[in-house]
């Protein structure tokens, strides 16, 4: 509907109260509540009943204690999911069917063991196999072929050698190709005709140079 969101570590948007997430009409900031304590938002994502998402380090939201590292925007309040993740959100995606998908460097998602990543269904967390062995920077969902990229520090993705980059099919972890990337991702977008952007410190992605931008 015209709406920009925005998180981060501010606590000002064009003069308004605005503590680390905002929205911006087209003429001007409101504040989405008392927003977050402590430290950023770090990652946001709208599902299809538009409400927003937003995952980042802070434990407060809206005046409710237990939200860690994410809650939900349902335009009026803020609300949990369970008691959240026990470490840091990086980045958030959604799937259509209204399940969001949360990566960072989390070991757990409510009481669920979740290495780095995982699902929240409107009502529980589930996690992504065994997940990956380090963080996740990046998530995109491809809607068309239901499948889940995920972009990272990680080498490994459900004990399968990835190096940085894997993707989720609903149930096992793949590699894109064995040798992924060289460095870190910290960025991945889906075109509309399937072909994937990934983004980072790498400068080699595939076996092929790849200077921190490469297209799958």
């Amino acid at each position: 509907n015209g709406k920009l969101y925005s998180g981060g570590m501010f606590t000002n948007a064009g003069g308004v109260l605005a503590n680390r997430v905002a929205c911006w009409d087209g003429a001007n900031w409101t504040n989405l509540g008392t927003g977050m304590n402590g430290s950023s938002v770090n990652a946001l994502e709208i599902d299809t009943n538009g409400d927003l998402y937003a995952g980042g380090w802070f434990t407060i939201v809206g005046g409710i204690t237990n939200c860690l590292r994410i809650a939900r925007w349902d335009g009026t309040s803020w609300t949990n999911l369970d008691v959240g993740l026990n470490n840091t959100v990086s980045a958030l995606a959604h799937d259509g069917n209204n399940n969001i998908y949360v990566g960072g460097n989390f070991a757990t998602a409510g009481v669920v063991s979740a290495s780095r990543i995982a699902k929240w269904d409107g009502a529980s967390w589930t996690n992504l196999g065994s997940g990956l062995n380090n963080s996740a920077n990046a998530l995109v969902y491809d809607k068309t072929n239901n499948i889940l990229y995920a972009g990272g520090i990680f080498v490994t993705a459900g004990g399968v050698t990835v190096n940085r980059i894997a993707k989720w099919n609903g149930g096992n972890w793949t590699n894109l190709v064995v040798s992924g990337m060289n460095n870190t991702v910290n960025a991945l977008a889906l075109s509309t005709n399937g072909e994937l952007f990934a983004g980072g410190a790498f400068t080699n992605a595939g076996g092929i140079s790849a200077l921190r931008i490469a297209k799958w």
